[in-house]
This record gives structure tokens, C-alpha cells and sequence, in this order.
């Protein structure tokens, strides 16, 4: 009778635990990472319009490069972004400019050899 007792104690114990960590959730409010978000290829009217924001969740202000290259042709440029903030990125396209149609965009944060994103998009 006495080992029983033991054994449900120890089960009241491991049960109680277990609720405890599945309605504890430590909610975090701000994560330690950039990131890009919303990237969107708009098509308005004769010309295409490459449009993403990035994100700033770290907390401190921090640069970016963001370099944008249509055929060949490289366009740069730097943005400081404040800790929580979000700069909005727009570049447009237009057709008649373009011989091959490959278009990528490459962000990079202050300090890092790789990009936090990069996309082609071949428009042709």
C-alpha cells in the first residue's frame, strides 16, 4: 500500500509539471534579428515595381546596403534603420530599359558577408 502512494504522489508531481510548462509561455516582445518582409513585384501600368520593407527587431540602430541589379546594372543604396523601426524599399522598372530581364535584390546588414535576403526575378 505504501509503494502505491509513493507512485501516485510521483504522478501527481510529473502531472503538475507538465501543466505548468504547457500553460507557461514566456512571451518574448521583440526578437534579436532583421528581416525582410512583404518583397512584392507590382505591375502598374508600362512599368514593374520591386517594393519590401525591412525590419529592424534588434535593439540598436543598425545599416543596411541594399543593392538592386537590373541587367548587369548595379543600384546602391544604404539606409540606417532605428532599433523596432522599418524603412519601406521601392524601385521601379521599366520594360524598355530591359535586354535580358534578370532582376535581383541583395540586402545586406552592417557587418555581415551574407545577406539577410536575395531574390531574382527574371522579368522577361
Amino acid at each position: 500500500m505504501e509503494k502505491s502512494k509513493f507512485v501516485y504522489i510521483g504522478s501527481l508531481v510529473i502531472l503538475t509539471v507538465l501543466l505548468v510548462l504547457v500553460f507557461y509561455h514566456p512571451v518574448a516582445t521583440e526578437g534579436k534579428y532583421s528581416e525582410v518582409q512583404w518583397v512584392q513585384l507590382l505591375e502598374k501600368g508600362t512599368e514593374r515595381i520591386i517594393q519590401f520593407d525591412i525590419i529592424n527587431h534588434e535593439q540598436k540602430d543598425i545599416n543596411y546596403t541594399i543593392i538592386v541589379t537590373v541587367d548587369e546594372k548595379k543600384y546602391t543604396e544604404d539606409v540606417l534603420i532605428r532599433k523596432g523601426g522599418k524603412f519601406t524599399y521601392i524601385h521601379h522598372i521599366y520594360p524598355e530599359r530591359l535586354t535580358e530581364g534578370d532582376v535581383t535584390f541583395v540586402v545586406y546588414k552592417e557587418g555581415e558577408s551574407l545577406p539577410i535576403e536575395e531574390v531574382t526575378y527574371c522579368l522577361k
